[in-house]
């Protein structure tokens, strides 16, 4: 998944999360609907400019969808704690016979 996609997945579940339409969210940000359509199906990437105005518009911070995106583009589970990733990457692995 590349970035551009991951980040128009976030921005469309928050908006559908918080029950607003497209055209209030671009009324708000003052971005084109047309443009927030295309980057919420991953058709096109949005500016950094463009990000944060969307994400003052959804009312969360620019940083929580950027974030949220890098997530998802991670190829590997990532461990909820310091032991889980110590338990997924110990050099000695037993086994019970």
């Amino acid at each position: 998944m590349k970035f551009h996609e991951a980040l128009g997945a976030v921005i469309r579940e928050e908006r559908l999360g918080q029950e607003v339409s497209l055209r209030e969210i671009a009324k708000a940000g003052f971005v084109s609907m047309g443009h927030l359509s295309d980057v919420e199906n991953g058709r096109k990437e949005g500016s950094s400019a463009f990000i944060e105005a969307v994400a003052k518009a959804l009312g969360v911070p620019t940083y929580e969808l950027i974030i949220e995106a890098g997530y998802r583009m991670a190829e590997i589970k990532i461990p909820d704690t310091y032991e889980d990733f110590i338990d997924d990457h110990s050099p000695i692995h037993t086994t019970a016979h």
